[in-house]
């Protein structure tokens, strides 16, 4: 398939004053990521209100529920209506959901740029399901693999404000996305693969952003076996990749990279 790569960024240039020690200040022209408040509703119910780049919101909402739980299976997406001027995106979805009242009890906040979140339910749900199937990829394709994502953002290069994410194959890149959040864009490469029927399970997912327990569980939920960032993983979501049998690479950087779980999966060369 033709991969789905950036065709805009979220990034603007403002005028800003730039001072150093010993010089006079002068005004320049810079680039900043944007950042805009979505509100977020579920057949018509407000449900949580995201701050993010602006960008792919449709992505972004259908993403986000189903990392929540709420929208399992594509014949029952009814519809996605986006309004990008009022900031609100509202699912309709065909089937039983949970109710907001449980929605917000359960919810507990984790670590992570944006608004990071989980349901405790979701855990729970996992758990109970099958394990990820096994996926074997090479230290020479995760390498070649994060070599590109790195090359993709021009948001990042101009602003260093957005965190940058990759949905591949082991040969090649298919979906990019880049947001405020990691959360965000992960959620937006989730939501964009749901609507196009991309199937997930020989798929790897490459972020710039730390690997929590929440990155953890919403890349399982979506049936992702590889998990690949340029820095560190927490203790939490290495003991979860362990339980899900995901493959999680962490400080791929130049010639190096740390393998916390599924080095089975793993080829070296």
């Amino acid at each position: 398939m033709k991969p789905l790569l950036p065709n805009d960024e979220p990034a603007v240039e403002i005028k800003v004053l730039q001072y150093q020690k010993g010089k006079k200040a002068r005004e320049v022209c810079q680039w900043v990521v944007d950042e805009v408040p979505v509100t977020l509703y579920f057949n018509g119910q407000q449900m949580i209100t995201l701050m993010c780049a602006g960008k792919h919101l449709d992505e972004l909402a259908v993403g986000f529920f189903i990392g929540e739980g709420w929208i399992r299976e594509r014949k029952r997406l009814l519809d996605v209506q986006v309004d990008e001027e009022k900031g609100i995106v509202n699912i309709e979805y065909d089937g039983e959901t949970k109710s907001s009242e449980k929605f917000w009890l359960k919810r507990a906040i984790t670590s992570g740029c944006a608004k990071g979140s989980v349901l405790c339910d979701v855990l729970d749900d996992l758990l109970s399901g099958p394990l990820l199937d096994p996926f074997t990829v090479s230290t020479k394709e995760i390498w070649d693999l994060m070599t590109t994502l790195n090359k993709l953002s021009r948001a990042y290069k101009k602003t260093r404000g957005v965190h940058n994410c990759l949905l591949a194959t082991s040969k090649e890149p298919l979906v990019f996305r880049c947001d405020i959040g990691r959360h965000n864009a992960l959620d937006m490469i989730i939501g964009r693969a749901f609507l196009d029927g991309i199937e997930l399970q020989n798929k790897l997912f490459i972020t710039t952003g730390r690997l929590t327990s929440e990155v953890v569980i919403k890349t399982v939920q979506a049936g992702i076996p590889v998990l690949v960032s340029r820095h560190t993983a927490t203790k939490l979501a290495i003991e979860l990749a362990n339980t899900f049998n995901l493959t999680m690479i962490g400080y791929v950087r130049g010639n190096k990279m740390t393998v916390y779980t599924g080095m089975e999966h793993i080829e070296f060369r």
